[in-house]
């Protein structure tokens, strides 16, 4: 009963973790962006001062600033060991992969359920500039504070009390929770978990969050470019929606699912091939 206990504790200190290093992350970004498009689109500003908020940020909670008592403690969770050549081509494939099957699975289930589509914020009369330097820090500075919220915090808070996988299935369901705000849908909390368990598996394998991040960035340029923006107007199958386009993510998803799955095969067997006399990476799973 003491082990429940202690296990429940764990879960309920990495959601609080990370769900507030999410919270803070996209809270700073939202109002700036927000405050920059309201008051005075014509200059991309908040695009310039994010990055230093983010730079912060980052090295607070990765123990390069702040308190020296606890530096220790945070560095411990931001794991960036140092990763091969080989796993880095291996880890952007098979994440690259999963994004594309994710983009086209969440095509594929928005087109035959209705799915809220996600908030975005409106750009109409906003210039291209101002929209593009927006939408590369959206891009990074997500990414950045998910994985050290979710692959970081919480998968190491929760490695503590569970395996390597079970601590990957829990951050990857608190990972989907934390995309309630974007609306309650079985398809998008799916979708949610499944890019959870791909940047969660890249991180255990490489021991390192830096190709996590990566593949985060792809994943989030694709999603706003190709799929969220289209939510709103996307008819559904048994209302006329079953247009090329449709049939096209149906084999998008038919294709790059079993190529993502034999990338992270490679992936394994090239985080699996370190001499014997190498102690394996912090966030490694161990053959």
């Amino acid at each position: 009963m003491r082990d429940v206990v202690r296990r429940i504790a764990a879960i309920a200190r990495a959601a609080v973790v990370a769900f507030a290093i999410t919270a803070i992350g996209q809270t700073l970004w939202g109002a700036l962006a927000i405050a920059n498009v309201k008051l005075s689109p014509a200059a991309p500003w908040a695009a310039l001062a994010m990055p230093i908020i983010l730079a912060a940020l980052v090295a607070f909670l990765a123990g390069a600033i702040g308190p020296s008592q606890s530096a220790a403690a945070r560095r411990a969770l931001v794991p960036l060991a140092p990763v091969t050549a080989r796993a880095w081509m291996w880890s952007l494939a098979a994440g690259g992969a999963a994004v594309i099957a994710a983009a086209a699975l969440w095509t594929v289930l928005a087109s035959l359920v209705r799915v809220p589509p996600n908030l975005l914020p409106d750009t109409h009369g906003v210039p291209t500039l101002t929209v593009i330097a927006l939408l590369l820090v959206s891009i990074v500075a997500a990414p950045l504070t998910e994985e050290i919220a979710f692959r970081g915090y919480a998968m190491g808070l929760l490695r503590r009390q569970f395996s390597p996988i079970a601590a990957l299935v829990i951050t990857s369901l608190l990972f989907a929770a934390a995309h309630l705000t974007q609306g309650l849908s079985a398809p998008k909390l799916t979708v949610y978990a499944l890019a959870g368990l791909a940047f969660g598996l890249v991180a255990l394998r490489t021991g390192s969050l830096a190709p996590a991040m990566v593949v985060h960035c792809f994943a989030d340029l694709t999603f706003f470019t190709l799929v969220w923006s289209h939510d709103a107007g996307r008819r559904l199958v048994g209302e006329g929606g079953a247009d090329g386009w449709f049939f096209a993510n149906v084999a998008i998803l038919v294709v790059m699912t079993p190529l993502s799955l034999l990338a992270f095969r490679e992936l394994t067997r090239a985080t699996s091939a370190a001499p014997a006399a190498e102690s394996p990476p912090p966030f490694a799973i161990t053959a």
